[in-house]
């Protein structure tokens, strides 16, 4: 499987992310930022594995990727966790009681650098 599409497709979700942050869309700058993750945890898992993992839980990829490991980042985690709420909560208008804030989607985007730039290192050390 090409996972080279993957990657291409998270990069479109992150630029998606930086945009829509720019324009004030803090749901959809905070859902882009998810996606984002996703894809490219998922491209990764492909790669490392042959198999694509079906879950959207942003931690359990990142545990099959800390199996693989055999070590564990927990600020990576910790961001996972923090973004997986992005995945319903900017997607439905009856998920949560007010809007996004400019701050809640910040912190989507600095949770996506994050998790990017350490699963990135991991493919510079191959």
């Amino acid at each position: 499987m090409d996972v080279r599409i993957w990657k291409v497709k998270a990069e479109r979700f992150r630029k998606a992310a930086e945009s829509e942050f720019e324009r004030g869309r803090y749901d959809v700058a905070s859902f882009s930022a998810y996606q984002a993750v996703e894809l490219y945890l998922k491209g990764l898992v492909i790669e490392r594995t042959g198999s694509k993992p079906y879950t959207h839980l942003l931690t359990e990829l990142l545990s099959i990727l800390f199996e693989l490991l055999g070590s564990r980042d927990e600020k990576v985690m910790k961001c996972a966790s923090s973004l997986e709420v992005h995945y319903l909560q900017a997607r439905y208008p009856d998920s949560r009681l007010r809007d996004y804030t400019r701050e809640e989607a910040e912190e989507a985007l600095r949770c996506m650098e994050v998790i990017l730039n350490f699963v990135k290192a991991l493919e510079s050390d191959n």
